[in-house]
């Protein structure tokens, strides 16, 4: 039986970006125990900042994948958990949808915006997770994963869209500036206050 608070509830979980990302955060949260526990048994001798950061960063990619590739899927769950019935909903395979012409510069929506906030954790949290890293390898990282995401959609009944890429690639930037920034400023504190 359903009551009117109940198809509000609809709505945003299902057809919100908040309620995608609430979708996604207990299988990015499972995903990221599962990873922690099996990366402290195979390196208990790492530190726990960088064993909480990667942990973090599983999480994100998680999500990631969850919100990009498996939102049908994850709606079809979450409809059945809560409703106990099937959501009328269709596991779409194969688009072959493309869009190679890039138009993001000619108006502004909250789908853009959503697009470049989706990436700017990336530029953070991998060079947090990883030892050593420069923002040529968390670009070029960034990069390759960004394509390929791209170019599994399709596949998973999503379309290739090249304003994607773009405007991924501009929250990667940004996310990815900011961290080594803030990196290079804390660092030259800490070798102007040991001298």
């Amino acid at each position: 039986m359903y009551f009117p608070d109940d198809m509000t509830f609809q709505y945003f979980f299902f057809d919100t970006y908040p309620g995608y990302f609430l979708q996604a955060l207990p299988f990015a949260i499972i995903a990221g125990v599962i990873y922690g526990i099996i990366r402290h048994h195979q390196n208990a001798a790492l530190s726990k900042s960088k064993r909480f950061w990667s942990v973090l960063f599983v999480c994100y990619l998680t999500g990631l994948i969850c919100l990009v590739l498996a939102l049908d899927v994850m709606g079809i769950i979450w409809y059945r958990l809560l409703y106990h019935m099937p959501s009328g909903r269709v596991i779409r395979m194969f688009a072959w949808d493309c869009n190679f012409v890039p138009d993001f510069f000619t108006h502004i929506n909250s789908e853009m915006i959503a697009n470049v906030l989706v990436y700017l954790p990336f530029g953070i949290l991998y060079p947090l997770s990883k030892q050593e890293v420069t923002w040529k390898k968390t670009m070029l990282v960034g990069f390759l994963w960004i394509v390929g995401i791209e170019v599994l959609q399709p596949v998973f009944g999503r379309a290739f869209d090249v304003n994607d890429i773009c405007l991924n690639m501009i929250g990667l930037i940004i996310g990815s500036l900011w961290f080594f920034m803030c990196k290079r400023l804390v660092t030259g504190k800490v070798t102007n206050e040991a001298r």
